[in-house]
């Protein structure tokens, strides 16, 4: 994936502005890997914390969604994962990355 100086792909669509207490993720989309921005939930708390982070999510054929987070500066190899449950609870995409952006902070 060829990254800008922002941090941000080159070749994804743009989706607009996020909304206050969002997060900029990056969706790969089945079958063909296309990359689409969207924006995540998680509080303001959050959005300080993930300032300088890459954040992309994928939806596994099992329907659950693998949520990744690293520093800009980082390596891909760097990046951490976590399988999310698509749905509410503990285990919901939400609550994965607010775990991932806080384990990535430190």
């Amino acid at each position: 994936m060829k990254i800008a100086k922002d941090g941000k792909p080159f070749d994804i669509d743009n989706f607009g502005e996020l909304r206050k207490g969002e997060v900029e993720v990056i969706q790969f989309l089945r079958p063909n890997g296309k990359r689409r921005r969207m924006g995540s939930p998680v509080g303001e708390e959050y959005v300080k914390k993930a300032k300088n982070m890459i954040i992309s999510a994928e939806e596994l054929t099992t329907r659950e969604i693998v949520v990744y987070v690293r520093k800009k500066n980082e390596s891909e190899k760097k990046e951490i994962s976590e399988i999310a449950v698509n749905g509410p609870g503990d285990k919901s995409p939400t609550e994965c990355l607010k775990r991932l952006i806080a384990r990535k902070e430190d």
